[in-house]
This record gives C-alpha cells, structure tokens and sequence, in this order.
C-alpha cells in the first residue's frame, strides 16, 4: 500500500488511513471518484493497532471495543472474515476494598452511585464541569468518577463536559475482537490506494481545489478530507494555506486530546479465579484525580490482565516511562489480587498515544462549556476542506464507531460538492 506521491490531479485525497479516513475513502471509491488516501505512519488503521509480536496473540493498543450501531460494516464483516464477537454488553465485575474483595453490599452500593451519576450527568441542563454535578465524598462514587472521566473519556471529572457525556447513543453491538480490533479495522483498506510513509506538511486551499503537500510531493486534487486527531491539528504539523479561520482554530483548541493509557501485563495461564473480559475496580479514598488503575482481566480469553490510567495521571504516568507504569499497575494489581499475583506476570507493555506524535493524545474531549466546538469544526474551509475523526464522531464521540461514521458522513458531504 506504500508508493511514492507524484503530482497529480484527483477527485479526493484523503489524509490519514485510520477509521475515518478509510470510511471516507471506501465511500468515495464506491461512488466511482478517484481517491488517494495519505497516511503518515507506516502501517494503516491509526489509533485501531493490533499486534501480536509483544505477547505472542493479539493486542490491542487503541481502541478494543466494537460498540455502535447496527449500520457498521464491521459487524457482517467480522462474521465474513471469521473474526470472532466477544459480547461485552453486560461485563462480569468485581470490586475492592483496603480489606479485600468486596460482597454484595458493596457492589449494590457502586452500582447505585454509578447510575445515579449517569443520571445526573445525562441530566445536566447546562454545559459544564461534570465534577460541579456530583458528590464525590463516597469512596464509590469516586471510583465510578474515576471509571466516567479518566478511563472512559480520557480526562478527569473538572475537565468533562456534561455534553460530551450525554450524547452518547445507543449499541447495537457492544464487543470485544478477539483477533483485535485494529486487525479488523485494516480488512477495510482492502483495494484502496493508500500511500504509507506519507506525511502530510501543508495543504493550500487558496485556488479553485486543494494541493496537498507531503514528504513525497504534492497531490492536486478537487477537494480534501483531513482525519488527523486534533492534537496533530492543534501542533502545527499540518500548515494550512491560508491559515485556519478563527472559528476552526478555536474548535481546535477547544477540542485537546484525552489520554487513555493501557498498561498490559501478560500472565502466566493462572486465572487467579476471575471470569474472562471482567473488570476489577478499587474503592478510591485519596483526592480526585486518584493514581489509580483499574483493569480489564483476560479479554476475549487471552492470558493478559490490562491495566487502564487516564486523565491528568495517565499523562504524569506516561512521562515516567514504561518501567514505573508496568511497576504501578503491577502494585494495584497485587493490592487487588494479593502479592503472589506478582510471580505469575511475565511481562508487561504500555501503550504509547501520549508521545506519538501522529495522535498525541488518545481522543479528544470537549473542554466544559465547549461542547459545540465539534460541531464547529465539522465546518469546511471554502467547500474544499473537510474535516473527520473520532472529534467528529457525532453520537459515538472517542469511538471507532463515531470515526467511520464520520468518515462516511463527510465523504458523502463532499460528493454532493463534485456534483
């Protein structure tokens, strides 16, 4: 899929082949346009990345789960292809106490302040911090804050936006892949013309189309559909001519990228009695943020426990590097699990989305009181320029689902253009 970018003169380029760029392209080349998808990193798929070289079968470093609705074609293509669902719609759990696992009176007890602060959250009227909704003096409700903000969207409760979190729509579908998610995402590149090894350093919108700059030349094309994360907008790697209007820069800059960060710890078969793809949550009684992780245990099967952080701690952890991340997810582990748990781990892995530098960030989240900055920057620059991403993912914000919809959504907006 790799080539050398030449000028030349096409309907579309496409910049970034991860799940919004390949949707767009997908429904450009279905519609007869010619398309040219550029993407920077040398593989395909962008923040959907299976590999298996770590821990000898499937892991994923971005986005696991497939939840969205029944219009997604990864759905039929899964079963074509022979990957298999893991249903995750109503996940074993278990919870954590300073004393030990806790019993049904706790887990009745986080139930009840999970669900009323979704509630409350859904309920806002206003677009604010989500932390000034909330009570989160209970060691539970902290624990249920940490899950919403720092591992859910990627930035803690005072930096949440009400908004972001009551747009969600509903699952169709609601699983892991137990092949990974990223593998399935890159059987949809099948037959497009992506060009790896390709970055893009400007894009001139100031003529009658666009000429999309890259490290292997200029594409000349009629219109262009930009992909990248809003981190990568926001660090000036893309030069835009003219510059971006007002409006678009501040939806950028309203839109700063969350991080969640996977710290991964691969086991040795021992299952320490804990049902496949559940999480293992701990009660928090230090101040929000909390260095805290929570973990995933044996998704769809594989001998992995995955720890998540998130919010302002998963940046702080990730700047300490990969040896004190695997050596603090390995100390919640044992203050879960017990001390032995420690002589069953093999190896650990993290993620890395914080320093790459063609996401900085996992996803993006709207600052408090700046939820309409999404759809200020699904505005195009001259009926030339589009933009799509997970930023724009509509009611699936942060999601692969809410990224392809996107991808669709703006492709289809651009053929109208050429019509």
């Amino acid at each position: 899929m790799s080539g050398n970018a030449r000028s030349a003169v096409t309907d579309v380029v496409v910049v970034g082949a991860g799940a919004a760029g390949l949707a767009a392209a997908r429904r450009l080349q279905s519609a007869n346009r010619s398309v040219v998808v550029v993407e920077a990193s040398p593989r395909i798929g962008g923040r959907a990345f299976t590999e298996s070289e770590t821990f000898g079968f499937p892991f994923d470093h971005g986005c696991s789960w497939l939840q969205g609705p029944s219009s997604l074609p990864h759905i039929k293509l899964a079963e074509e292809a022979g990957f298999t669902l893991v249903d995750h719609s109503e996940p074993h759990g278990l919870l954590f106490t300073p004393d030990g696992p806790g019993g049904e009176a706790e887990i009745e007890a986080f139930d009840a302040v999970a669900d009323r602060l979704a509630a409350t959250l859904v309920a806002a009227t206003e677009d604010v911090a989500a932390d000034r909704c909330v009570d989160l003096s209970d060691p539970w409700a902290a624990a249920a804050a940490t899950w919403v903000g720092a591992m859910d969207h990627g930035v803690d409760l005072f930096d949440l936006s009400t908004a972001d979190f009551g747009v969600y729509g509903p699952y169709a579908v609601d699983a892991l892949v137990r092949e990974g998610l990223g593998a399935l995402v890159a059987r949809l590149a099948e037959g497009l013309p992506i060009r790896t090894d390709t970055a893009v350093t400007g894009i001139d919108w100031s003529g009658q189309g666009v000429t999309v700059r890259t490290t292997r030349g200029e594409i000349r094309a009629r219109a262009c559909i930009v992909t990248v994360s809003t981190g990568v907008l926001a660090s000036g790697r893309i030069a835009f001519y003219p510059r971006l209007p007002a409006a678009t820069q501040a939806a950028v800059d309203d839109l700063p990228m969350g991080l969640l960060t996977k710290i991964a710890l691969k086991t040795d078969g021992n299952r320490f009695g804990l049902q496949d793809s559940s999480y293992l949550t701990r009660a928090i009684h230090e101040p929000l943020p909390a260095r805290a992780c929570f973990f995933l245990a044996f998704p769809a099967g594989w001998d992995l426990i995955v720890g998540f952080v998130g919010g302002r701690f998963g940046w702080e952890l990730s700047r300490d590097g990969e040896e004190a991340a695997i050596d603090f997810a390995l100390g919640e582990l044992a203050g879960m699990l017990g001390n032995d748990v420690r002589r069953h781990v093999l190896r650990g892995r993290m993620t890395g989305w914080a320093d790459d530098p063609l996401t900085l960030g996992a996803y993006a989240a709207a600052r408090p009181g700046r939820y309409a900055a999404r759809a200020a920057l699904g505005q195009p620059l001259g009926q030339r320029v589009f933009f799509a991403g997970e930023a724009l993912g509509g009611a699936y914000p942060a999601l692969l689902s809410g990224a392809h919809l996107s991808g669709e959504a703006a492709a289809e907006t651009v053929l109208e253009q050429l019509d």
